[in-house]
């Protein structure tokens, strides 16, 4: 075998070069080389693998680091689910207490039900109070919990490094938030929402709605009983009298079961008849001079009667006014005077020695020549004599009214009666109108004082940007002096240790499309409702569930929002179709319906690696010069407390393993108040 040549020509032996140690003569292996050849192999075989070990291990420092950013980040995670879930708390609260009001505005215009309409009211201004509170409260808990917030992210990270150490592997490091002070603004949740305009315009709609259904009554009382005077008989009333006297019937005398069907036109039609009927029929019941004076008198008093209810109307104006007008007829003498009756020259007169006025010229008084005409109040008057046979005066003209008025069987009886009822009848209804107006003016006012009581919600959202809502940026040391396990080495390598090493890493947070933006709420809700206390019952029974719908409903921007309203507002009792009470339940809706509350953004937020100079640039930092500075400052062995100097991050003495109370949540109409406690051991874990 030929193993090359000393200066490319001469051949060499293998004895040569000690090559026949593991080449033999004749030119295969020697057991020696194949011995060799096997040591390397195994030798390479486990250097390999302690190198790859070495590497693997120097690796994870990176990954712990990964780990740490991310849980610092979980803290923030947690904090802003926290902060989010007491600004729906406060948004719901305010939207219930002013839709409650609301309520309770409507309710104002139910008639009867001011007393609902108060406690209603009451009920919504004491959400408000209560949704002032707790928000002055969540927002000083928020700024509190946000102060120490960078301890527990620190506290996190070094806890989440500190897990990942195993055995001789010692892993010690700590999350930076960035920023490393709160730039939250709160403002919006401290916004004043006083019902004091609302309350106002309700006072007033509650006085109107109490004088219009005063009104209403009187008028239905005046209504109710002029028709018993007109349809009903107690003893009598004006249809039986007119059927008996004039024998009126049919579509001349109608007559309503109910008043509700009747009204003050009816006995004026029949009264027009009965009249006319009354004048055509009169007749002398004897042949005497009495009897016929008598006649006389009475169809006199049924054409001035006739005249009279033939200038009487009745009409429904717009607006629920009426205008009407039932003539008083003369019941007497006196009132004889102030008519045309007194006046008019109607009665015959002859020359008895003096101007002698008859009843009749058959009146046997009658002897001299005729003069003429006169009038009862010339006899008053002296210009003519009283017949002292016939003795027709103003006393027979007033006699026959007087009698028919008085006496209950008298047809003049119950129209008096009906006369007077349609005045208090017209005052009322002009009473009840003007109060309505004074009910719309009220409801518009209160419609006006709502919206704007509504927009003072429809702010932005509080601008959350706590410590860490940048980012955190993560550094965790692996210590010297783990060895490289005794099976990869053996005793083909000598004893090797892991060198310390260093990683830093960087962390933010990301919505999380994949979760339910109201599942947090929805839980939140269901939580609460377990608790003793809340429900109510009564006029205020559904102020809790709706407070729960509004709650949930937090992060899709309320688009179902008047539905929710239109639902609760329905059960307000007796708010009828076409009412006032109606109409502004609608005009409430829309208004509710219109605010477009700007949507709350629900996602979860969960934890993503990001370049570390991103969170750094974004805080205002050279990445590399902060990168390099976090690497220096980072202490040999250290708690939580000492990475927190050595990061600057302030120390929380004592108290940041228990519980944190931002504030406690008064259920909106129940009488109770759950504390709103935050664990801050298991914050972001």
């Amino acid at each position: 075998m030929r193993t090359g040549r000393r200066c490319g020509t001469e051949m060499m032996c293998p004895q040569a070069w000690g090559i026949a140690w593991f080449v033999g003569e004749e030119g295969g292996y020697t057991t020696v080389a194949v011995a060799v050849a096997m040591l390397v192999s195994v030798t390479l075989v486990f250097g390999v693998a302690a190198t790859e070990w070495v590497i693997a291990r120097s690796a994870d420092v990176q990954a712990v680091c990964d780990a740490t950013a991310m849980a610092g980040c979980n803290v923030v995670s947690a904090y802003c689910t926290i902060a989010q879930v007491v600004d729906a708390c406060v948004l719901s609260m305010g939207l219930t207490g002013i839709v409650t009001m609301g309520a309770g505005l409507v309710a104002s215009a139910v008639p009867g039900g001011q007393g609902a309409a108060t406690k209603v009211l009451d009920a919504g201004r004491k959400i408000l109070e209560s949704r002032r509170r707790f928000a002055t409260s969540a927002v000083r808990g928020l700024r509190g919990l946000e102060g120490i917030l960078p301890f527990l992210i620190v506290r996190n990270g070094c806890s989440c490094a500190a897990t990942n150490s195993e055995g001789d592997l010692a892993y010690a490091g700590a999350a930076l938030p960035l920023p490393l002070q709160s730039q939250s603004d709160f403002s919006s949740l401290e916004t004043d929402t006083s019902p004091d305009e609302l309350s106002d315009a309700s006072k007033r709609l509650q006085d109107a709605t109490r004088d219009a259904d005063d009104a209403k009554r009187r008028a239905n009382e005046a209504r109710r009983r002029a028709w018993e005077a007109d349809c009903v008989d107690s003893p009598s009333c004006l249809s039986s009298r007119a059927a008996s006297l004039a024998g009126l019937a049919g579509s001349y005398n109608p007559v309503e079961s109910s008043p509700e069907q009747w009204d003050f036109g009816m006995p004026i039609e029949r009264s027009r008849f009965y009249y006319a009927e009354r004048l055509a029929q009169e007749t002398p019941e004897g042949s005497d001079i009495e009897s016929i004076a008598d006649s006389l008198a009475r169809s006199m008093f049924y054409r001035y009667a006739l005249d009279e209810v033939y200038e009487a109307y009745y009409y429904e104006l717009d607006g629920g006014e009426v205008d009407l007008m039932l003539p008083h007829l003369a019941k007497n003498s006196a009132e004889i005077r102030d008519t045309w009756i007194y006046t008019d020259a109607s009665w015959p007169c002859t020359d008895e020695g003096a101007i002698t006025l008859h009843a009749s010229l058959e009146c046997p008084g009658a002897i001299g020549d005729f003069c003429g005409y006169a009038s009862v109040a010339d006899i008053e008057g002296g210009g003519v004599r009283e017949c002292p046979v016939c003795r027709m005066s103003v006393g027979d003209l007033g006699r026959v009214a007087s009698i028919s008025t008085i006496a209950t069987n008298g047809y003049e009886h119950y129209w008096q009666i009906i006369v007077e009822e349609s005045k208090s009848y017209q005052r009322a209804k002009a009473d009840q109108a003007e109060a309505e107006r004074r009910m719309r003016d009220a409801a518009e006012e209160g419609e006006s004082a709502f919206e704007r009581l509504l927009d003072s919600l429809s702010v932005p959202r509080p601008r959350l940007c706590p410590p860490g809502a940048y980012g955190c940026v993560g550094v965790v040391t692996r210590g010297s002096g783990t060895p490289v396990p005794s099976s990869l080495v053996s005793s083909f390598l000598s004893g090797e240790e892991l060198p310390a090493g260093v990683a830093v890493s960087a962390a933010a947070l990301a919505p999380d499309d994949s979760a339910g933006s109201e599942d947090v709420l929805s839980s939140f809700f269901n939580g609460i409702a377990r608790q003793d206390g809340f429900s109510v019952g009564g006029v205020l029974d559904g102020i809790v569930g709706l407070w729960g719908r509004m709650l949930v409903s937090y992060g899709t921007a309320y688009e179902r929002v008047d539905g929710m309203v239109g639902g609760f507002m329905d059960r307000v009792d007796g708010v009828l179709g076409g009412s006032i009470g109606s109409w502004l339940k609608r005009r409430l809706v829309r208004v509710v319906a219109a605010l477009g509350l700007e949507p709350a953004d629900m996602r979860t937020r969960k934890p993503v690696l990001v370049h570390t100079n991103e969170v750094l640039a974004r805080a205002g930092f050279s990445g590399l010069a902060k990168a390099r500075q976090l690497v220096q400052s980072v202490p040999s062995h250290a708690d939580a407390a000492g990475w927190a100097a050595a990061l600057g991050v302030p120390t929380v003495q004592g108290g940041e393993n228990g519980g944190f109370t931002i504030a406690e949540l008064p259920i909106p109409g129940a009488n109770v108040g759950i504390p709103l406690t935050v664990d801050l051991a298991g914050l972001g874990a």
